[in-house]
């Protein structure tokens, strides 16, 4: 894997949380509040995943392993230049 640069954390639906888990898991990991939380999970529901904004490296590392120790599925994807 490449160092440095952009990352995008893609979370992806499954078939095992709920949507109040997945809100809680975002309030707890990136202070989201109930409504954009749920608005996020309404998004995992149109398109099956959702991308986080581009972010440092280091950032989106912590935040993949805290989504995936949180029962999450979670992934870094590089972010493409614009």
């Amino acid at each position: 894997m490449r160092q440095g640069g952009s990352w995008i954390v893609e979370i992806r639906q499954d078939n095992i949380n709920t949507r109040m888990g997945y809100m809680l898991v975002f309030e707890e990991v990136i202070g989201m509040s109930a409504d954009q939380g749920g608005r996020m999970v309404d998004a995992l529901d149109e398109d099956g995943q959702v991308g986080l904004t581009p972010l440092p490296q280091a950032e989106a590392e912590r935040l993949v392993a805290a989504f995936q120790v949180r029962g999450l599925t979670a992934k870094l994807r590089k972010a493409r230049r614009a």
